[in-house]
């Protein structure tokens, strides 16, 4: 029988060593090299904003190597953030608050509030004598209605393509107008029927409590009511914290260590306390002269105001929107005498 086995072969030994070699990668020299940006002016920026917004993934290196505004300045769009500047106006209405509010009614352009003219009077009498008889009259404050309004026209466009942050700001500015007509008109009305304070000059402490003390005998003496409630203008609101003693103390500023305590006036604040009267401060007065300081009975005076309103109206023919913010007030002296005005001449 012949023999059929076949014979192993061993593996080649070339490929042997060769699996078994360890092939190691050549690191490359680092080189480093800087692509000209094709974005030199507003409108190649244009151009390849364009593109980046289509997909090209090389117009978005562009874009964002142009956003460095170190090697390209001038060529990023400016952002404009949501915040805004306003210095010139704000929703205060110091006057308003130094008196009293209520509703306005629901209809008509006058109102009237019964007043007490005569009142009954008693006496002593003897026996069988005739007793005290006087009496009682009553008569009305009529109250005259004012509406408050403001307009702002603008663009279609504007109404349509422009950030919901407008809207939002336009009615917080007119909301800021309205509130200084309304305060402005509060004003006049305490000027108009306060009680002239006399010759004043407001250079020392004793002159300052002077005034107070003066106006809170004159309201109470012609309104049965107190002063509780004071109104300066900016101005003297400077004037009163600027006064010291002899000793250069404050007398009417807040200090941790009080060595007066007639007042808590601080400059970061337009609300205080000065000779135990609420402190506020009225943009709605100026300077240091003729009624620039308004102590003030708050029962004497009521503001009567209405929900604020708006309205809107398209102009077709100029492609234009006209937005009203208004509302209607009433200022209602009811004892003229319950505001006593500061006084230089």
């Amino acid at each position: 029988m012949s023999d059929t086995t076949v014979p192993e072969v061993a593996p080649a030994a070339e490929t042997v060593e060769a699996a078994k070699v360890e092939v190691k990668a050549a690191t490359a020299p680092y080189i480093s090299t800087t692509v000209r940006n094709p974005i030199v002016d507003k409108a190649s920026y244009l151009e390849h904003s364009v593109r980046a917004s289509l997909g090209n993934d090389q117009s978005k290196m562009y874009v964002a190597a142009a956003a460095d505004t170190t090697d390209n300045a001038g060529l990023v769009p400016t952002r404009q953030l949501t915040e805004v500047i306003n210095g010139i106006s704000n929703a205060d209405r110091p006057l308003i608050d130094s008196v009293s509010t209520g509703t306005l009614p629901d209809a008509g352009m006058t109102f009237e509030i019964p007043k007490i003219t005569v009142a009954p009077t008693v006496a002593v009498a003897s026996e069988g004598g005739t007793p005290s008889e006087t009496d009682q009259n009553a008569a009305f404050v009529s109250v005259d209605v004012k509406k408050f309004i403001g307009q702002q026209t603008f663009s279609l466009e504007l109404l349509d393509r422009s950030s919901p942050a407008f809207f939002a700001e336009l009615v917080r500015q007119m909301e800021y107008a309205y509130a200084k007509a309304t305060d402005t008109a509060v004003g006049t009305a305490l000027i108009a029927g306060g009680t002239d304070g006399g010759n004043r000059t407001l250079t020392t402490g004793a002159l300052a409590a002077d005034f107070v003390s003066d106006a809170a005998v004159s309201i109470y003496e012609n309104t049965l009511g107190f002063a509780t409630n004071i109104a300066v203008s900016p101005a003297q609101w400077g004037v009163l914290m600027g006064l010291v003693d002899s000793s250069n103390r404050p007398i009417f500023q807040q200090t941790i260590n009080p060595q007066n305590a007639g007042g808590t006036l601080t400059a970061t604040a337009v609300r205080g306390n000065l000779l135990g009267l609420n402190l506020r401060v009225a943009r709605a007065l100026s300077g240091t002269g003729d009624n620039s300081m308004i102590i003030v009975n708050p029962d004497a005076y009521t503001w009567y105001e209405s929900p604020r309103l708006s309205l809107q109206t398209n102009l077709i023919s100029t492609g234009q929107v006209q937005v009203g913010y208004y509302g209607y007030g009433a200022i209602a002296t009811k004892i003229a005498a319950g505001a006593y005005r500061y006084m230089v001449a």
